[in-house]
């Protein structure tokens, strides 16, 4: 039996990362995948690198150029700490220890002079044998769906080496395999006499006759033999491929790599199921890139959990980058991390909460557990969390509205604004389809809550996964019956509720004034902003008929006005219309490097 599994990783300076990240991964009690997720650029792929090369791929002088240095600095040179646990066939691997693998790389005159790639179960030596024993041993899988035609190449290198899983395993298999062993003999004596049987008396053994005898007359009458025929017994089921016959159709094979991504991710998903029902002992390592590349929400989700689920019920880790909802259980968000980038651009970790591991279908009581998202909360989820899931999670920013209309309007007012912010700027040339994409570019998205209740519940989300947000609700008071101040001014909600401006209401207004407290307290004083009485109000538009063309039409008339009372202040900062005046020049973010980073 072999076992790996990750515990920690720290890195800084590689590629996207800066400033030291550490991410922890659940414990062997953890059951489920680990999903790393974040919108474009945040550094999912740089993520899973850094684990590869912190575990098992050998980091040389040669490894690295300055293209994976932070800001393609020389003073930010890449450094992996990460501590796994392991028990394959080596004194200085055992079953029930904790290793760690530090990886240094060392630049002088803007070189990279040596590096150092340690593990504490090698004292005292900068050994890379430790990688290659980890690689060639352990029970590790990566699998790039991004290049899902060559995971499934069996074909070797111009060096000699297996690139993808589908051949390391099948050699594997092929090597371990003594009852395959057994028959070698039997079988190259068996190819030998039905190659030569088929070739005898052809024009085919005539041509490979004059070849033989032009070679031996260009080596100058020099002994040589030339034979033409199958592969060595050890090569040969690297050379064979695997075909399909299309409905059943047994006769008319195709070979697999003559069909498209998807049906081939779809084969891919079946290797993997083979692989972990064969090893029945092993405890592996998947490592996958995007395996929702090329298939649809369905096969998604159900790739989520028949392959990726079953693995990790079974014991497997599993780790993978996505950019899809449908390949996380947003019931159990132990197993999400969750990347940023800051003002600097550089990726952070923004959430990352192992946690105690409980399944929040064992009961309905919220005391269970402590996930945010859970049974006893499903209506909320099914009405609003659902369906905005995919905004929240692969987001830079959200803005939370009430409504379709609350979106309509503020989408075309930030628009105006950013061609309003543009408008000298030379270095732009179609100003329009920039306003047009401006949200898009910044990834900032807008959620729709549908009612102050599930506000609470967004607001609630935006915490937990650390997601930067903004609020926009109606007040349903006018000011000078009820203020915001007057209502934020009150010490908590006992003490407004104790107040007859609460006491002296109806059951209507009470909830109101709850609700509206309670969004300030849940809020970041920054991150609100009300619209007194109402967005319709605020906009002037009169009429009952909350018409989305309507109101359309009434926001591009040329009369109509953006107040502050509509677009504040705070809100124009949240999206950064201030920074869309002049061209911000490239800022060189160096590392310090005497940070006081834990390694």
């Amino acid at each position: 039996m072999s076992s790996i599994r990750i515990h920690e990783i720290k890195l800084k300076n590689y590629r996207s990362f800066g400033v030291a990240q550490t991410f922890l991964f659940p414990n062997d009690d953890y059951l489920k995948p680990i999903a790393i997720i974040g919108y474009n650029n945040s550094g999912k792929s740089n993520l899973l690198n850094a684990l590869k090369y912190g575990l098992y791929e050998s980091v040389r002088e040669e490894t690295f150029t300055i293209n994976d240095f932070h800001n393609l600095n020389w003073a930010n040179a890449p450094r992996f700490k990460l501590r796994f646990s392991i028990d394959i066939s080596d004194s200085h691997l055992r079953l029930g220890n904790s290793y760690e693998n530090d990886t240094i790389i060392n630049v002088s005159n803007n070189t990279i002079t040596s590096v150092e790639d340690v593990c504490n179960c090698y004292p005292g030596s900068n050994q890379y044998s430790k990688k290659w024993v980890i690689k060639q041993k352990a029970p590790i899988y990566y699998i790039n769906f991004h290049n899902i035609k060559e995971e499934i190449s069996t074909q070797k290198t111009s060096w000699g080496n297996l690139k993808s899983f589908l051949a390391k395993h099948i050699q594997k298999l092929v090597d371990a395999d003594n009852t395959m062993k057994a028959k070698k003999d039997d079988f190259e004596t068996e190819v030998k006499d039905a190659t030569d049987k088929v070739l005898d008396n052809s024009q085919l053994k005539q041509f490979i006759e004059t070849i033989q005898r032009n070679y031996h007359q260009n080596l100058r009458n020099n002994s040589c033999f030339v034979d033409f025929g199958l592969p060595n017994y050890e090569d040969i089921f690297l050379k064979m491929m695997f075909k399909v016959g299309l409905n059943g159709n047994s006769e008319n094979l195709i070979p697999i790599d003559h069909f498209g991504d998807g049906f081939i991710s779809m084969f891919v998903m079946a290797v993997i199921q083979a692989i972990a029902e064969t090893n029945i002992d092993d405890r592996c390592l998947f490592l996958f890139e995007e395996p929702e590349s090329f298939l649809h929400e369905n096969h998604q989700e159900y790739f989520y959990k028949m392959v990726l689920c079953t693995l990790a019920e079974k014991g497997h880790q599993v780790i993978y980058t996505t950019h899809s909802d449908r390949m996380i259980d947003a019931f159990d968000t132990k197993g999400i991390i969750r990347l940023d980038t800051d003002e600097n651009n550089q990726t952070i970790n923004a959430y990352n909460n192992v946690g105690y591991f409980v399944n929040p279908f064992l009961g309905l009581n919220p005391a269970d557990f402590d996930e945010p998202i859970n049974v006893a909360r499903f209506n909320e989820y099914i009405k609003t969390v659902e369906p905005n899931l995919n905004r929240m999670l692969f987001s830079k920013k959200v803005i939370l509205v009430e409504g379709p209309n609350d979106v309509l309007v503020y989408k075309e007012v930030i628009r105006r604004k950013v061609l309003e912010a543009i408008a000298t700027r030379d270095d732009i040339i179609d100003k329009s389809k920039f306003a047009d994409t401006y949200l898009n570019f910044e990834n900032i998205s807008f959620v729709c809550h549908h009612g102050k209740a599930t506000a609470l519940y967004i607001v609630e989300l935006c915490k937990h996964f650390q997601i930067d947000y903004f609020l926009v609700n109606d007040w349903d008071f006018d000011l000078a019956d009820i203020s915001i101040a007057q209502i934020r001014g009150f010490a908590d909600l006992n003490a407004l509720q104790a107040d007859p401006i609460y006491t002296g209401g109806d059951r209507t207004k009470k909830g109101m004034l709850t609700t509206n407290r309670n969004l300030i307290e849940s809020t970041i004083i920054d991150r609100i902003h009300f619209n007194v009485k109402k967005l319709e109000e605020v906009i002037g538009y009169t009429s009952d008929d909350k018409s989305s063309l309507k109101i359309w039409n009434h926001i591009n008339n040329p009369g109509f006005i953006i107040t502050d009372d509509l677009f504040p202040e705070n809100l124009a900062l949240f999206v950064g219309i201030n920074n869309l005046t002049h061209v911000n020049p490239l800022q060189n973010i160096q590392v310090e490097l005497n940070d006081d980073l834990p390694f």
